[in-house]
């Protein structure tokens, strides 16, 4: 084995332009098969063995519940639950139109189920608070459902302030309306963005809705592009800036889950990708430089290289199929070592002719001096490779097995091709000595120093292993990715929700007897806040939440559902309303100081700058307080 580098470099250089013809030939056939066969995947559930334990289990759950599979979750925040709810419908339906970039949308906060049976989800004292306050507010709901719209709210006010002078009300019952009322109108006159919601001007306590709504969508993905989900995320920003779902009209539109947040990554890698390529470029050229101090044995490692990272490259996709994320690195690692093998058979071949030999003297003399070195170098990383194998991670058991490969072809090639090209581009003698004179102190030094460099290297290893118990491993994944990335941050404004976290462990029972068992055993745990199974979709306490349900009803019928529904109002019925509601209110106000007067006058106020102000203004404020409705 000793003997077998210099018997190859021998032959190789005796028909130095048939093996460099050979060589390249070997490239361009291998060239043609990676054209022909190359196939890369960014599905990184595809780097995880399927037999795996936990593999299997996330398998299963896939198949019983496919709808959560490789999905992209949109959230949609308002100013108001109003904006966010009506921007969700909206987006949703545009999305699920959308055959050529989703295949299922779902709205996970919503639909006809939640319409219908969501009030009883909450607790019986949430659903009697919700539904007095309803019916607390019947004098004002009863004018806005017969007239939605500007003139509606003031007939609403009007009636409430006949309350007021009967002495039935007073005005401290109505400030927070007339509160919300007057800001939304002086920021409109204003100039400035005015959002207006009566679901949390109804609202008792915390039961107002939530004004972040959330869809769920499964896009259409491309395995074969560095970024899978890149179009479908570019199609829900297209919609949102189609629907005018932006912040300057009330409502932020994001993504996050498993598809954006691997596209995020992904697209990291693109991120100064030319420049960082001419840079790594570029510091291996000055590296084999100072290496050959020769252009054309600089040249003569870089075309070795580049055949030999072809051949790889096909060797691989033979081997494997196709690349994936992790396996991909076997490039800058043939690269590295390659070029390592190439250095130390120029640098020791400069030596040679340094001393007078002649050029296939000197690599056959460079070949006999590190054949063995080279040799074992290559085994010993070919075998540390090889511990990849034995891993149920398949993206770097494939990585052993192209890596692998990839040092047999680099030292075949370099003790073959590089020879053959070293005499053919004939370069000339090193003039000096090779290396760097102005390091011989420092190898002099070392050198009488050496065992105190030992003991000093043996001192500071033991403290290294005394001091392993202070290393902290982080385990979170998500650590790994670009905190400032939308999707990220998404993520992490997720987590602070505690309705909404993503922070949950899905457990998939046989049967409902087994799911009812476990969520018992489950919900004791202290570490486990809450415990969702298919029994929490089954309200409890129903006959009290809908014997509350039921008054409320008998009570707001028609006062919610009016026979007659009033015609838009022109801009002179406008005027009129709101002059006529402004003076009430400062009639009803005047002379007193009980709580909500001030809120009265401020109101009145603003009523009365609107009804001189443009139709425009107008017409933006009905928008504002009827759109809601």
């Amino acid at each position: 084995m000793r003997l077998l580098i210099p018997r190859i470099v021998s032959v190789c250089i005796r028909k130095p332009l048939a093996t460099v013809l050979a060589g390249f030939l070997l490239a361009l056939l291998a060239m043609g098969y990676v054209a022909t066969h190359f196939s890369m995947t960014t599905d990184t559930a595809a780097l995880i063995s399927p037999q795996v334990d936990w593999r299997q289990q996330e398998l299963a759950q896939n198949k019983a519940f496919p709808q959560f599979t490789d999905v992209m979750l949109v959230v949609i925040d308002g100013a108001t639950p109003e904006l966010a709810e009506d921007g969700a419908a909206k987006l949703s339906a545009r999305l699920a139109a959308d055959s050529e970039h989703f295949r299922r949308v779902r709205r996970p906060d919503s639909g006809d189920f939640l319409t219908r049976e969501g009030l009883l989800f909450g607790s019986p004292e949430e659903v009697r608070q919700q539904m007095a306050a309803l019916i607390q507010a019947q004098p004002m709901l009863g004018p806005l459902a017969a007239d939605p719209s500007l003139r509606g709210v003031t007939t609403s006010l009007g009636t409430i302030v006949d309350g007021v002078e009967a002495g039935s009300a007073t005005l401290a019952q109505i400030a927070k309306p007339m509160r919300a009322l007057a800001a939304a109108t002086e920021r409109s006159l204003a100039g400035k963005s005015a959002y207006f919601s009566w679901q949390q001007l109804f609202a008792e306590g915390n039961s107002g809705a939530p004004e972040r709504r959330l869809i769920l969508v499964q896009p259409v993905l491309d395995y074969g592009s560095l970024k899978p989900g890149e179009a479908a995320g570019d199609a829900v920003r297209a919609a949102a800036t189609t629907l005018n779902l932006d912040a300057a009209h009330g409502v932020v539109v994001r993504l996050t889950g498993e598809v954006p947040l691997a596209d995020e990554e992904f697209a990291t890698l693109e991120d100064n990708i030319g420049l960082v390529g001419l840079s790594m470029l570029g510091a291996m050229l000055v590296t084999l430089w100072f290496a050959a101090r020769s252009a054309r044995l600089v040249s003569a490692i870089m075309g070795t290289i580049t055949a030999g990272l072809i051949v790889t490259t096909a060797l691989g996709l033979l081997a494997v199929g196709r690349l994936n994320l992790i396996s991909v690195a076997f490039i800058p690692l043939f690269v590295g070592l390659g070029v390592d093998f190439g250095i130390q058979i120029c640098v020791r071949f400069n030596a040679e002719r340094a001393e007078g030999a002649a050029a296939p003297e000197a690599l056959r003399n460079a070949a006999a001096a590190l054949g063995a070195p080279l040799l074992l170098a290559a085994a010993a990383v070919f075998l540390g490779f090889g511990a990849f194998l034995p891993t149920a991670y398949i993206g770097i058991a494939e990585l052993g097995i192209i890596a692998g490969i990839g040092m047999i072809v680099a030292l075949a090639f370099s003790v073959s091709l590089l020879p053959a090209l070293i005499l053919i581009l004939k370069p000339s003698a090193p003039r000096s000595e090779v290396g760097f004179a102005a390091m011989a102190p420092a190898d002099a030094f070392l050198d009488r120093r050496r065992k105190a460099v030992l003991w000093a290297f043996g001192v500071s290893m033991i403290v290294s292993v005394a001091l392993l118990p202070w290393v902290v491993f982080d385990f979170n994944p998500l650590h790994l990715r670009d905190p400032n990335g939308t999707a990220m941050r998404t993520l992490s404004d997720l987590t602070r929700d505690p309705d909404r976290t993503p922070n949950t462990i899905d457990v998939l029972a046989p049967n409902h007897a087994a799911a009812t068992a476990l969520a018992r055993r489950i919900a004791m745990l202290p570490e486990v806040k809450q415990v969702v199974s298919i029994d929490s979709f089954v309200p409890a306490d129903q006959p009290a939440k809908l014997a509350a349900i039921g008054d409320a009803a008998l009570l707001l019928d028609l006062t919610l559902n009016p026979f007659d529904v009033a015609p838009a109002p022109t801009d002179a019925e406008q005027v009129a309303a709101l002059h006529a509601v402004a003076a009430r209110l400062t009639q009803v106000s005047s002379g007193k100081t009980d709580p909500g007067v001030n809120d009265a006058r401020r109101l009145a106020a603003a009523f009365d700058r609107l009804a001189s102000a443009t139709p425009a203004a107008r017409v933006k404020v009905d928008a504002i307080l009827s759109h809601p409705l």
